[in-house]
């Protein structure tokens, strides 16, 4: 498990950060493969912060000072290279790692609420829920597309549909945190055990390893393609005929 990388992704901190915080976050981030080499006083002039600003900044993600910090960073460093060398290198991997059957559920669900049904995806995942959405109209079935929280505000007695390959994308959880508390039924696309999966009422779920280290990796969308031409095919097979 990664001990830094996440939580630069995903900064889900119990308080509130500074500014000058944020742009230490940015930088450890953004010069990630790096960190081991450098020094506190190189990243506060780099960042035109101060060395204590770096040390609180250690703190704030579970660590003593900044020597702990790189030393959880290089393992970080190995732990993904040793998952590239174990990772996916085909679709047919891919295919192994998605749970069909946990598709029938979802495809109900989606049949059953499709007068008023509402898909939710951030980054690569928004384009595959963009793909779905004109796979779904094509079967008949209206969705509509929304890209922010606020959207949320103006329908009613509607169910949302996330993808999300990780399921630990803080946005799409706060998508799910609205809807819910809208009274909205949440289903999802996604990874076994994620957050979003157990955020959600049902999902149709993928043991893909997601490198969030690796910008390619986080980006792939094979799996979720493929799970979503599942489910397509699945409605098609199955409830196309009773659509109207």
């Amino acid at each position: 498990m990664y001990q830094v990388i996440n939580q630069l992704q995903e900064r889900n901190f119990a308080k509130k950060i500074s500014q000058s915080e944020k742009v230490v976050l940015d930088y450890l981030e953004n010069h990630f493969a790096s960190i081991p080499n450098q020094t506190v006083l190189k990243i506060a002039q780099e960042t035109y912060t101060s060395q204590a600003t770096i040390n609180r900044t250690c703190k704030l993600l579970g660590f003593k000072g900044f020597s702990e910090l790189k030393y959880a960073v290089k393992a970080d460093i190995n732990l993904q290279k040793r998952k590239a060398h174990s990772g996916l290198t085909t679709t047919e991997s891919a295919v192994d790692l998605i749970d069909f059957a946990s598709l029938a559920d979802l495809a109900g669900a989606i049949y059953t609420h499709r007068h008023h049904l509402m898909l939710f995806g951030l980054g690569a995942s928004g384009v595959t829920a963009r793909y779905m959405a004109r796979q779904l109209i094509y079967l008949g079935i209206p969705v509509v597309i929304i890209s922010e929280i606020k959207m949320l505000e103006h329908f009613h007695n509607y169910s949302l549909l996330v993808l999300s390959s990780s399921g630990e994308t803080q946005r799409c959880l706060q998508v799910i945190e609205k809807a819910k508390a809208k009274k909205m039924t949440v289903f999802a696309i996604t990874k076994k055990d994620s957050s979003v999966m157990k955020a959600s009422k049902l999902s149709f779920y993928h043991d893909v390893q997601v490198n969030l280290l690796d910008g390619l990796s986080r980006e792939q969308q094979v799996h979720m393609i493929l799970m979503v031409n599942e489910t397509i095919n699945y409605l098609k097979s199955n409830y196309l005929k009773l659509v109207k």
